[in-house]
């Protein structure tokens, strides 16, 4: 039979573990991506390969492809990670036939999409950004 102290103590323990789980995992998921192309395609899932991308002082624009789907991010530069940039953002668009687009925008810490759209064979369209400038390509990678 457990005392009340012993209880306690476990309640502790358990409550510490999990807490410790918890900032491991919120940590993890921003920390483990490399703020580069390559980090960029694994947040758009298995498959995706580097494909193009945008310099600008604050944000990189990432372009990536797995075949039929581009899928664009917005990541902050290093030294802006973890920092809330207003306005980043990320978006792809098709040329019409059919036209289809995808973005995301917010204020994020570390990035903004994965966004995608489904162009084999057509043009898209693609930029991103923040608070601080905006950038766009296309028509452009018209494969």
């Amino acid at each position: 039979m457990f005392t009340g102290k012993s209880v306690l103590k476990r309640a502790a323990i358990t409550l510490s573990a999990a807490s410790l789980v918890s900032v491991a995992f919120m940590t993890t998921s921003a920390s483990a991506v490399s703020d580069d192309s390559n980090g960029a395609a694994a947040l758009c899932g298995s498959g995706y390969r580097p494909l193009d991308e945008i310099d600008l002082n604050s944000e990189h624009v990432y372009l990536s492809y797995n075949g039929g789907t581009d899928c664009v991010v917005t990541m902050h530069v290093p030294g802006d990670w973890g920092s809330p940039i207003d306005d980043t953002n990320a978006w792809v668009a098709t040329t019409p036939n059919p036209p289809s687009s995808q973005s995301d925008s917010g204020t994020y810490s570390y990035y903004a999409g994965p966004v995608y759209v489904y162009a084999p064979g057509q043009c898209i369209y693609w930029g991103g950004g923040d608070y601080w400038g905006q950038f766009s390509k296309g028509p452009d990678h018209c494969i």
